[in-house]
């Protein structure tokens, strides 16, 4: 989950920043945060698509947070919102820019927990956000079945059968995958997700929808323990590698 902490304060950041990193761990889906000190150095860099939940203060120097929130949702309808301020008395302000939850300083652990509650599954997927076709496009990691580079871009195949393609090449788009437990680059230009995986052959991977994927004989075995360690995880029951249960 990536999230930005938009406060003017130093020690309000650090402690969020603490929580949230706390509830990645628990959670068995790690949080990437970043921090700006106002509205406008964040939205210099912003993007839509790229934020999973931004957490604003209302009272910022400048460009106050309710601004901020603004320009944010003219950008991205899709980005979860949490205040995190020292009043209530914008709390029904908040419900125009659509923000999941809103919490007053001082607060704990507890209710930072509700709050992404609130924000339901776009909190504990995990998405890598590439160059599409049409713009930045947001990838979700546990619906991603397999990727094959060919004609300097990436076709992303989904478990539901969908397809999109990433403009970029395979040494920069392959890490991207590769960070998360649960994807092997099986063979040159193919990355698998073990979630697609149906059964291991000999020299290749029988996928839920029938297909077969090739795996490189130099690669074989490093690949088998790989599969054999994450098919071991979820008979266990522990969340498999894209941040699901």
């Amino acid at each position: 989950m990536r999230t930005a902490i938009v406060d003017d304060a130093a020690k309000d950041r650090k402690e969020l920043a603490g929580y949230l990193v706390r509830w990645g761990e628990e959670n068995a889906a790690p949080v990437i945060v970043e921090c700006f000190e106002n509205g406008e150095m964040f939205l210099k860099t912003f993007a839509a698509g790229e934020w999973d939940v931004i957490f604003l203060d209302v009272f910022l120097a400048g460009m106050d947070g309710m601004e901020t929130a603004r320009r944010i949702r003219a950008m991205d309808k899709d980005c979860r919102l949490i205040f995190s301020t020292a009043t209530d008395e914008f709390a029904v302000e908040s419900y125009e820019v659509a923000s999941s939850w809103y919490l007053v300083k001082p607060y704990g652990y507890e209710k930072l927990k509700r709050a992404l509650e609130r924000c339901g599954p776009a909190a504990r997927e995990r998405y890598v956000t590439v160059p599409g076709r049409f713009g930045p496009e947001k990838l979700p990691l546990s619906q991603v079945a397999w990727t094959e580079y060919e004609n300097r871009r990436v076709h992303i195949h989904f478990l539901d059968g969908g397809e999109t393609w990433a403009m970029m090449n395979q040494g920069e788009f392959a890490p991207l995958l590769l960070a998360h437990r649960g994807f092997c680059d099986c063979m040159k230009g193919l990355v698998v997700h073990f979630a697609a995986v149906e059964k291991l052959l000999p020299d290749s991977f029988l996928l839920r929808d029938g297909q077969r994927l090739p795996i490189s004989r130099l690669k074989y075995r490093m690949v088998r323990e790989q599969f054999l360690d994450y098919s071991y995880g979820q008979a266990r029951g522990g969340p498999d590698y894209a941040g699901n249960r």
